[in-house]
């Protein structure tokens, strides 16, 4: 018979073998993040090095045959073109030909799925990448996970500026606010040469959001013609909204019919977003009536300036 004594030294020399098996494992993560932090840090000194040099030469990246460092070396270039603008994209192709970091990208894409597919997707958006890439990342476009969906669409969008009209008009699904940002960010950093009257004009709700975000994101003034005549369409809050990013003038017949149509909750929060703003409340009585003005009054006096 076995004896209790003997059952219980068993479990704590179990239980004693598995901590320390945690604790070797946990430090070993640890011990791999510093490695990684550091040849992170190292390869982002060699790529700005090379950008900033006279030299157009390919560098050499140590220890890239180390588990991870390919996926380090992507996100370290992923970076600087996500941050920086006016960079040598031919340098950043030829860094991203000569160490295949698109093939190797494209294989991760393949076999993973769902957000680890998305993840890898990112990366080669951010990448200056060729068409060919374009085409064999196209299937992805119709994939269930809109995350993957997406980026497959920002990879073509970056292999092909030109198309980026049609490309984006081709797009089934409605863009949120996130994916709009990511458009956007594009256009800032001058990778889509796109107007925003094309955009603005344009029959695709999709379009018609990324010129609303051109337009706030730029602070056009002069689209304001073009954000009254959108009042009365799907896409009239948002150019309500746009307008007051703008400081343009409210008093509008347009605004006022569009505002009377609101629910009450969404005339306070428009009157919260006008306050950040800076619209004074005395412009105010024309959209809202005496109680909506007091509560707007009362929003005013929580911030820590004057309106005038």
């Amino acid at each position: 018979m076995v004896s209790p004594f003997f059952v219980c030294s068993v479990c704590l020399a179990v239980a004693a073998v598995g901590f320390s098996a945690l604790s070797a494992a946990g430090a070993l993560r640890l011990r791999r993040r510093g490695y990684d932090s550091v040849l992170r840090r190292r390869y982002l000194h060699i790529v700005m090095l090379a950008l900033f040099a006279d030299e157009r030469i390919v560098p050499r990246f140590p220890m890239l045959r180390r588990r991870g460092a390919r996926l380090l070396l992507a996100e370290t270039l992923a970076g600087v073109v996500s941050l920086t603008y006016g960079l040598d994209v031919a340098l950043l192709r030829r860094i991203v030909g000569r160490y295949g970091l698109d093939e190797w990208l494209l294989s991760r894409v393949r076999f993973s799925r769902g957000y680890r597919r998305a993840r890898y997707l990112v990366l080669l958006a951010a990448l200056p990448v060729s068409r060919e890439v374009a085409r064999r990342t196209g299937r992805y476009g119709r994939s269930r996970n809109r995350y993957v969906r997406f980026y497959a669409l920002l990879i073509r969008l970056m292999a092909e500026p030109a198309a980026a009209l049609r490309c984006i008009s081709d797009y089934s699904w409605p863009f949120s606010d996130a994916e709009v940002a990511e458009i956007t960010a594009l256009l800032r950093r001058g990778v889509l040469p796109v107007a925003y009257e094309p955009l603005m004009a344009s029959a695709c709700p999709n379009l018609r959001r990324v010129g609303l975000s051109i337009v706030r994101q730029f602070g056009i003034v002069q689209a304001e013609p073009l954000l009254l005549t959108m009042l009365s369409g799907k896409e009239g809050v948002d150019a309500l909204y746009t307008l007051c990013a703008l400081r343009r003038s409210l008093a509008r017949r347009e605004v006022v019919a569009l505002v009377s149509r609101f629910s009450s909750g969404e005339r306070r929060a428009l009157m919260r977003y006008m306050a950040r703003t800076g619209y004074s409340p005395r412009l105010l009585r024309r959209l809202f009536d005496r109680d909506e003005c007091a509560y707007y009054d009362t929003i005013v006096q929580s911030h820590k300036r004057c309106l005038v």
